[in-house]
């Protein structure tokens, strides 16, 4: 092989076209080693330091008379004075530049060699960088080619951009090399040799996989991508696993499709994987920016832009990059430091128009693009992976045949969505052949799969903070998001603290804020990842949930309560009521009751309060299921703590059973109310149970006793003055009477209740007093009257949201306009009680349906 020495000289304004030769000889590399050649280029940056005149050290390392090419490029500047002479003519060299060119000058007119070609650049110069005397210099040196008058005549060549430089180069670089080629072989090149080795598209995108899903996320991707949008591309962030890296893969292969770019360039800075056999470490293309700049330089074919520094390798990159409609796609970029996080979005905000970038990372970074962060995969994607992992091996085909198509989702569901994980557990199925379906569910739901975990954390582990920890404890406690002020309360941080670790947390994908609400939430696997390793301890734990539990319960009792004006505020509950039912199975966990004894007297009377707390609320918004779990576990716990707060519990579940026609249930727990009152309650609780005794004893048709212990109840409330409690004893007494067709004496009672709740503005009583005038008057038949009532009964119902109250209003008018003939609008009520009745489970369900259906066949007879 013939060596082929390229000398480049040129001064500091020219750097982006000095690290273009390099690219250049690259390119050619393939062509020069078909004609026996080894093409090399020599730059003064190669020269070993040195004592001396600078420009001395670098010709007695480079010599001159090794050179064959020496290339000169000049625009504005002609460099600095080496302090030396011209030998010949004893004046100074006004440059270094100056000195190598007459070197090279004066050995090709003894030698005939080096071969010398000279650009230069004619673009208009920035006024701040022009320097008249370097510039005159320049324009002397050039003038010297002219043949009548010049000191060294000879042809040099002119060019503007970076681009039309590079393209000149590439031309005479290759005319030079076939003429070389064509001396040392003695017959000529062919065209067709020439083009066989012409540069080829730089691509190095990994190898397309199976994608799957994520059409919304990718149609967000595209259109950043597409010549219409005006961003720099896409960033996606998300946890590890969650499918960044081949979301953007599978991207740039839907662009190549397109025909939307020229040149792919993929640099990734993922330092391991994941497989069956545990992490496997990597070799990263880039650990650093200036890495992930000279890859894409050599994925360009521009290598000699790696040997640039700082911002000259910026400019020249990117200038390298104009032209060439490229997508750059920069992988797992979390392991950049933060400064060059922000440098590097810094050079992708400077992309040529032409050019769009895809970056992945843990951590969100970076402004002037399109922000996309990875939420979990959707189910019918998950199956389709699943599919395609039993079509690659038949023994884990045989494993997730036998487990049967319908429990696939639950391997699903406790991947919590991640491909990653989804894909591993499948992997490990495959290589462990006595990991059944069933041993991969329990390796999941036990979080023992320790690599898994270790790979999606692993950048977060080196990074969290003391109040990071803090936040993510506290946020694994809410289900499923917590407000700004729920999370700063039991994280126990001050505002500012809270707001930025939020931000960090958020950068690095463990937390995800909710769009347009300050709402906090963790991805599934960061709360698993927090409860295995940030809520060891289990004195931390506890504290944790400690504070969880006492903010909600301070909230319950804000909002909640069972005051007449409490149901206002009732909606905050409803927006609430996971964490708030988290906060209570929490509590109900914490007490740990091992038969007699109490694990946690705190808890355990937090429970209780949480309960009553919430106990009206429960009623009036149609959650009986949950009154009566909240009411029943309080009430295990009480019956040895606190025989008063026993029996409330005891009572709120009887009231739900009564009202579902349950007797065995209601008479259970009214007796347990009953009992508990009766050795540690007060007069009235004695009251509210001799009424809950006399509803029941109505229902089973014992007027008698349910009479006197009405009266009983009754007495008991006029001695205390409670005259709320008086009302509503009184509207009992009034039912009862119904039940015994006295429908005067009913009346009495009912207005006498109506009275008394109207003067003292009881809200949450009247509705129901109204109704049952309701009530009456159907009985005696004034449908008139009844929908009189009723209709002033149902929009106050509304509006204190009391469900059971509005259904019976609305079966109440249903009977009263069937009667009146207006089926239509008889129907339309009939059926909006029977919805009710059917989320209640209500001891009228079966009286509601057979009116819809009755009303149903009389509208079509009518039609």
């Amino acid at each position: 092989m013939e060596k082929l020495r390229i000398f480049v000289v040129s001064p500091s304004d020219m750097t982006a076209e000095r690290a273009k030769v390099e690219t250049a000889a690259s390119s050619l590399e393939p062509l020069a080693e078909y004609l026996g050649i080894v093409l090399r280029v020599d730059d003064w940056s190669e020269v070993v330091p040195n004592m001396g005149r600078p420009e001395q050290v670098i010709l007695d390392q480079i010599e001159p008379d090794s050179w064959d090419i020496l290339i000169g490029i000049l625009w504005h500047r002609f460099g600095t004075p080496p302090k030396a002479r011209d030998p010949q003519t004893q004046k100074a060299y006004q440059s270094g530049t100056e000195e190598e060119f007459k070197t090279a000058y004066r050995l090709w007119q003894q030698y005939g060699r080096p071969r010398i070609v000279m650009y230069r650049c004619t673009r208009n110069v920035p006024l701040d960088a022009l320097d008249p005397d370097q510039f005159k210099r320049v324009k002397d040196f050039f003038a010297q080619f002219e043949a009548s008058k010049g000191e060294h005549p000879g042809i040099y060549q002119s060019f503007e951009t970076v681009e039309a430089f590079e393209k000149l180069l590439y031309d005479n670089l290759q005319k030079l090399l076939i003429d070389y080629g064509e001396k040392l072989k003695g017959e000529p090149v062919e065209p067709e040799v020439i083009q066989s080795f012409a540069p080829k598209i730089p691509d190095n995108l990994p190898r397309r996989a199976p994608f799957f899903g994520r059409d919304k996320e990718m149609d967000v991707v595209m259109r950043a991508l597409s010549p219409d949008d005006r961003t720099w591309g896409v960033l996606v962030d998300g946890i590890g696993g969650i499918g960044k890296s081949a979301l953007a893969v599978e991207a740039a292969y839907r662009c190549k499709e397109k025909v939307l770019f020229d040149a792919f360039i993929f640099v990734s800075a993922k330092e391991n994987i994941l497989d069956p056999k545990g992490i496997r470490d990597l070799k990263p293309a880039a650990r650093t920016l200036d890495e992930f700049l000279n890859e894409t330089a050599r994925v360009l074919g521009e290598a000699g832009i790696t040997k640039l520094a700082g911002d000259a390798k910026r400019r020249a990159l990117l200038d390298a990059l104009r032209g060439i409609r490229s997508l750059l796609i920069y992988d797992n970029l979390e392991t950049l430091a933060k400064e060059e996080q922000e440098a590097l979005a810094d050079f992708l905000r400077e992309l040529p128009s032409e050019c769009k970038a895809i970056t992945t990372s843990r951590r969100r970074g970076g402004e002037g693009a399109v922000w996309l962060r990875l939420e979990k995969l959707e189910w019918e994607a998950a199956r389709s992976i699943i599919e395609s992992e039993m079509g690659r091996d038949p023994q884990l085909a045989k494993k997730l045949q036998r487990a049967g198509e319908v429990r696939w989702q639950q391997l699903y569901d406790e991947t919590k969505g991640s491909p990653l994980a989804l894909v591993h557990t499948l992997g490990l199925m495959r290589v462990r052949a006595s990991l059944t379906f069933d041993g991969a569910l329990d390796l999941l739901r036990g979080n023992r799969n320790p690599d898994l975990q270790r790979f999606i954390f692993q950048e977060a582990r080196r990074e969290l903070t003391v109040n990071d920890d803090s936040a993510l404890r506290a946020l694994s406690f809410f289900a499923p998001s917590a407000t700004f002020e729920a999370c700063m309360n039991v994280s126990e941080l001050s505002r500012n603290a809270l707001e930025t670790t939020i931000d960090r947390l958020s950068a690095l994908s463990l937390v995800d804020i909710s769009a347009g609400e300050e709402r906090y939430a963790l991805h599934p696997l960061t709360r698993n990842f927090v409860r295995e390793e940030l809520l060891s301890d289990v004195q931390i734990a506890r504290d944790t949930g400690m504070s969880f539990a006492n903010y909600w319960l301070a909230y319950a009792q804000q909002y909640g309560g069972d005051s007449q004006e409490s149901y206002k505020t009732y909606d905050r509950l409803e927006a609430e009521w996971s964490n708030l039912e988290e906060a209570a199975e929490w509590l109900w966990q914490t007490t740990a009751i091992q038969g007699e004894e109490i694990g946690d007297e705190v808890a355990a009377q937090m429970s209780n309060d949480l309960a009553g707390a919430l106990s009206q609320f429960l009623s009036f918004s149609t959650r009986w299921d949950e009154r009566i779990k909240l009411s029943t576990q309080a009430y295990e716990t009480m019956r040895k703590l606190n025989l008063s707060n026993a029996g409330w519990r005891a009572y709120d579940v009887a009231w739900i059973y009564y009202y579902r026609g349950d007797d065995k249930e209601s008479t259970h727990w009214a007796d347990r109310s009953a009992e508990a009152w009766a050795m540690g309650g007060s007069k009235l609780e004695q009251s509210v149970g001799k009424q809950m005794h006399g509803l029941l004893a109505t229902e089973r048709e014992d007027y008698d006793a349910a009479e006197k212990l009405y009266q009983d109840a009754l007495a008991i409330c006029r001695e205390l003055k409670m005259e709320k409690d008086i009302g509503s004893v009184l509207n009992s007494l009034g039912e009862l009477e119904l039940k015994r067709r006295c429908d005067d004496k009913a009346e009495s009672y009912f207005r006498e209740a109506l009275d008394i709740h109207q003067r003292r503005n009881d809200t949450d009583m009247i509705p129901t007093v109204l109704s049952s005038l309701g009530l009456l008057e159907l009985q005696r038949e004034r449908w008139m009257k009844a929908r009189e009532w009723y209709e002033q009964a149902l929009p106050l119902s509304r509006e204190l949201g009391r469900q059971e109250v509005v259904a019976f209003d609305l079966y109440g008018l249903a009977l009263v306009y069937e009667q009146e003939g207006q089926t239509g609008l008889s129907l339309s009520m009939a059926r909006e009680a029977l919805a009710i009745y059917e989320r209640l489970q209500h001891a009228n369900l079966a009286a509601a349906q057979n009116l819809v259906e009755r009303l149903i066949k009389k509208a079509g007879s009518e039609k």
